[in-house]
């Protein structure tokens, strides 16, 4: 248990060591690495192989029957015999199979395109977390400062007899709730490398690069939105495939053909009806039609496929009106988020520091105590971090709808 945990603490610290050595990646670049370099995706080209490797084995033939006797088949002496028989489908069976494996190809190219799509939201999602873990310890660092001044003047006139113990402890108070801030969200930042790292796969660890955070837009919007092509063509591919499947079990019900070969000795008295003192040997074909006459198992199979087919046709019915309200829902939060983080850049911000520099210079001159000047300070921080969270947020919602366009 002892080298266990040495191990996940030697783990943990080499972790943390390169993270240490990031080296900043832009988005773009993230995305041809993760491409590239993606498990899922590695797994996804591997089906694609797997599905190209069984298309011919539509072709599978029942095996060649070989059967043998010996023994007093004509008459007292001893012959042998052997047959040869083959059972042979009609073309039609062969070509329901072809095409069922033939669909389930083109799917798995259909399904490694639709993880390509999840990847790059998944990557946007997590880079644009990391923007705002940048934006927020840049807000934290800002009010860790402020507090630290504070703190050291509470201090001071405390010493002075100028305050009571009361205004240290707030100061004290507001500067360790700032620390305790910034240590969680340098774990948050930790995670989230560890998860974007993950994605892109390689050897070299990753950062985001520290722009564009509050620059991100709509790429096209669409009044007359009709759906994500990506997965509307998996879901059309779904059905093509039920369909396929739907014909395979019909064929199933096609009649088979047998065709067969015998050799045989006679000793004796043969068809010729003369005495033979050796054995002579006879030849016989035959070909037969294997009809599907106790056929409702199969019947049933074609039935309960038919509602197989059904249930591909409304999956794509609901995947398709559901694209449609997950647009116009993310594009109605969109627009409120814009208008909000608008406000912000606009007036907001502009505000926050008018009451920053306001309320120091108030408290310094001695027209304000500390109680106010701690209300008027969290005041002015609380509409900059309002501004870092709604902005995160429209980021998602920007990516999200980028996402559901992107073809």
């Amino acid at each position: 248990m002892k080298q266990l945990i040495k191990i996940i603490t030697a783990f943990s610290v080499l972790l943390t060591v390169q993270l240490k050595a990031q080296t900043p990646i832009s988005l773009e670049s993230a995305y041809e690495k993760a491409l590239k370099n993606n498990l899922n995706l590695k797994n996804g080209q591997l089906r694609i192989d797997y599905q190209d490797k069984i298309k011919k084995s539509y072709a599978v033939v029942d095996p060649l029957n070989i059967s043998g006797e010996i023994g007093q088949i004509n008459s007292a002496y001893t012959d042998n015999k052997f047959s040869v028989n083959q059972t042979l489908r009609l073309p039609g069976f062969y070509n329901s199979q072809k095409q069922v494996l033939l669909e389930e190809w083109k799917n798995s190219m259909l399904s490694l395109d639709v993880q390509k799509w999840q990847l790059k939201r998944e990557i946007a999602l997590i880079y644009n977390e990391l923007n705002y873990q940048n934006e927020k310890e840049k807000l934290l660092l800002r009010a860790d400062s402020i507090y630290i001044n504070y703190y050291k003047r509470a201090e001071l006139r405390l010493k002075k007899g100028e305050s009571n113990i009361l205004e240290k402890t707030t100061a004290e108070n507001y500067r360790s709730q700032a620390e305790i801030q910034l240590a969680n969200l340098k774990k948050d930042r930790e995670i989230s490398l560890y998860q974007f790292n993950y994605l892109l796969n390689d050897d070299i660890i990753y950062s985001n690069e520290t722009s564009g955070f509050y620059e991100m837009n709509v790429e096209n919007q669409d009044l007359n939105y009709a759906g994500n092509q990506v997965i509307l063509k998996q879901l059309e591919q779904q059905k093509s495939i039920e369909l396929a499947k739907l014909n395979a079990e019909k064929s199933k019900l096609l009649p088979t053909f047998n065709i067969g070969y015998n050799n045989s000795s006679m000793y004796g008295n043969g068809a010729d009806d003369h005495f033979y003192e050796r054995s002579a040997r006879f030849h016989s074909g035959m070909i037969g039609v294997g009809i599907p006459l106790f056929n409702g198992a199969q019947k049933s199979l074609i039935e309960g496929q038919k509602i197989n087919q059904l249930i591909a046709e409304n999956n794509y019915e609901m995947g398709s009106r559901n694209l449609k309200n997950q647009y116009a829902s993310l594009f109605s939060e969109y627009e409120k988020l814009k208008s909000e983080t608008d406000y912000y850049k606009t007036s907001g911000l502009k505000n926050a520091e008018t009451i920053l520099k306001t309320a120091n210079r108030l408290y310094y001159e001695g027209e304000i105590n500390y109680l106010e000047w701690s209300l008027l300070i969290n005041q002015s921080l609380d509409i900059q971090n309002k501004m870092i969270d709604t902005q995160k947020i429209l980021n998602e919602k920007i990516i999200q709808l980028n996402s559901l366009t992107q073809y």
